[in-house]
């Protein structure tokens, strides 16, 4: 057996390990958090998903600091039922990317051992450092092991770790050689690379199950700031802590008065709306000349922006996301809207606010939105925003177009009979097999054809002005304007939001037993003036966060 293939199968041993053991660990009971009217839940398992890059990342900087460079690739995520942190659950990691987990846990060991890293690094001095010094290398990783691991080290893993780190330092005659060896290996475990969760037994419902203190610290953080515990939100795990009301709260206070709030906010709604497509989006130049990369890259950032302006600086209504004429812009940006930038733009970001009579309001004006279609290069498909709208906004399956349909009407731009969108697409519904599909994603869709596919402003297609009126749940609107007007007064806008929140913190769908809980947020979340701190602290704070469905150890195994 080679010695990749070594690594390889002891790395997946200790996946399974690693899931085993943490599954039965267990701490102290708490006070109870959930609130009076808070309905039961019978949660879900506990989950095992893998860090995304940017988590990875953030967690070597929050670690060991600024300036660690992190080599190689990461393998592709998966989005399940509408997101990614569900579909971070599910991944496999291929022997291609247990290579790439041991570059990197190599390459960060290496510059963490560095002679101008480590000395801020180490809390203390070896008796020699070309020894083996036992005192100093257990100081070492428990510090480090608890903040990797986002829990203590067990007994195994300590004992291992320090057998792996005494050798290396022995062979090398290096201390500090010795203890790259040994972070290697902890940043190599399947305990740092995924989230792996703990449940307990359930003091204040007997035969139920819950996170276990650490796993909860780790929702919390990762739901609000996408990054790993912090040491006062591990401490106060050790403490069991975050199972107490008022403890639990000021830690979630805490954490949403964070800078690094904002953070979490952009990993949030980057999952939602899946702005992970801008990074392999493309449009055909010939036709859209001013889309570039960057074009695509500005578009994002405008709508993160927005986005974070709205909610997080002035803490405001989610459903005016729809309908705010506020957001930032940049000297690309400027020549796409055909608006002055000022001078703050030219060379980065300024606030801006489109007049009254601007054909711009709300998110779905912004070119983060209309030019964020992956398959579609040189025209815009009211299809596939309609659809972006039912599923991203209102949690609205739409389904998957049955096999051989011909699409030959709707692709022809350039037939006489059917100059609009609008025509092509009435003429593709007269097939019976489409029309109900399209009944649910074209008006909202027509209704945004005044944007081309990269998202400039135009009033007619091939010298016809085009047609936006629309209706939605019965309700009469013209254009992406009124559109969204309307999208803002229906409860479906705020109840989806609440949901895809729930589900990107818990890491898996709702079930039937989610249901009246998810009932009550919503009420919450409008009785909080929509506001996202609010939710995520109705979320974060609730018994139903920290619920799990019994699932022991063999059960877990046998699968």
């Amino acid at each position: 057996m080679s010695e990749m293939a070594k690594v390889q199968k002891r790395w997946l041993l200790g996946m399974s390990i690693t899931l085993l053991t943490t599954l039965v660990i267990g701490l102290g009971a708490g006070q109870k958090v959930r609130a009076q009217d808070e309905p039961t839940t019978a949660g879900g398992p506990t989950t095992f998903r893998r860090l995304s890059a940017q988590q990875y990342a953030r967690s070597i900087e929050d670690i060991f600091g600024e300036g660690i460079k992190i080599p190689g690739r990461f393998e592709p995520r998966l989005r399940d039922d509408g997101l990614l942190a569900i579909g971070d659950a599910k991944v496999i990691v291929t022997p291609s990317g247990i290579e790439q987990y041991e570059l990197k846990a190599r390459e960060i060991a290496s510059q963490v051992m560095s002679e101008d890293r480590r000395k801020s690094i180490l809390a203390c001095e070896p008796q020699s450092p070309t020894a083996y010094d036992d005192a100093c290398a257990r100081q070492f990783f428990v510090t480090y092991g608890r903040l990797l691991f986002r829990r203590p080290l067990t007994q195994k893993e300590t004992a291992s770790v320090i057998n792996t780190t005494r050798a290396a330092a022995n062979q090398a005659g290096s201390f500090y050689k010795g203890l790259e060896f040994g972070l290697t290996q902890l940043l190599m475990s399947p305990a740092f690379v995924f989230r792996v969760e703990a449940s307990e037994p359930d003091p204040d419902r007997p035969g139920a199950q819950r996170l276990d203190a650490y796993s909860l610290a780790s929702r919390l953080s990762f739901l609000v700031w996408d990054a790993p515990p912090d040491a006062e939100l591990l401490e106060a795990a050790a403490g069991a802590a975050l199972y107490g009301e008022k403890d639990r709260e000021q830690q979630i206070d805490r954490m949403l008065a964070s800078p690094k709030f904002e953070q979490g906010v952009r990993a949030y709604f980057s999952d939602m709306f899946g702005y992970e497509q801008f990074d392999s989006l493309s449009k055909d130049q010939g036709i859209f000349p001013k889309y570039t990369s960057q074009l695509a890259k500005d578009a994002r950032e405008q709508s993160l922006r927005t986005i974070v302006d709205l909610l997080v600086t002035n803490n405001g209504d989610y459903r005016d996301l729809f309908t705010t004429k506020k957001t930032f812009i940049n000297r690309s940006l400027g020549a796409l809207y055909k608006v002055p930038v000022a001078k703050a733009g030219v060379d980065g970001w300024a606030p801006y606010t489109f007049g009254a009579d601007d054909n711009r309001e709300g998110l779905l004006t912004l070119v983060g939105f209309l030019m964020l279609d992956p398959t579609h290069e040189g025209r815009s498909s009211p299809t596939i925003r309609g659809k972006t709208i039912r599923e991203l906004f209102l949690c609205q399956k739409v389904p998957t177009p049955p096999p051989n349909v011909n699409f030959a009407v709707v692709q022809d731009t350039s037939n006489p009979l059917y100059k609009t969108a609008r025509a092509r697409l009435t003429a593709h519904r007269d097939n019976p097999t489409c029309a109900g599909c399209h009944a649910l994603t074209d008006p909202t869709g027509l209704s945004l054809e005044n944007y081309d596919a990269v998202g400039a402003y135009r009033a007619a297609e091939n010298g016809v002005p085009i047609d936006v009126s629309g209706t939605f749940e019965g309700k009469t609107y013209n254009g992406a304007i009124g559109l969204q007007q309307t999208l803002r007064a229906s409860p479906g806008l705020p109840n989806c939001l609440v949901r895809r929140v729930y589900e990107y913190g818990v890491g898996r769908s709702i079930t039937a037993s989610d249901h009246a809980w998810l009932d009550y947020a919503d009420q919450r979340f409008a009785r909080d003036g929509y506001s996202l701190r609010g939710l995520i602290r109705t979320i974060a704070g609730s018994e139903a966060f920290q619920a799990v469905s019994a699932v022991t150890a063999e059960k877990v195994a046998s699968n």
